[in-house]
């Protein structure tokens, strides 16, 4: 049987990755919106984490499935 180990948020996530989450924060906090060059590299980030996913796990269209069985009251 083997141990499970935990890794801190705040190590577990690279460092340009934590300045970014935490610039975003301090803007929202301010009631501002974050700097244009940091929105495209968040959005830039988002864009490969999607790809990745699509790559690995294939599209998947659930929304229509349960659109329909809410509807229907399957």
């Amino acid at each position: 049987m083997g141990t499970a180990t935990t890794v801190p948020f705040a190590d577990a996530v690279p460092p340009d990755v934590r300045a970014d989450l935490d610039a975003v924060a301090a803007a929202v906090a301010a009631g501002k919106k974050p700097d244009p060059e940091l929105a495209r590299r968040v959005r830039e980030r988002a864009r490969k984490a999607t790809e990745d996913v699509r790559r690995r796990c294939g599209e998947l269209n659930v929304a229509v499935e349960l659109v329909r069985q809410t509807r229907d009251g399957a």
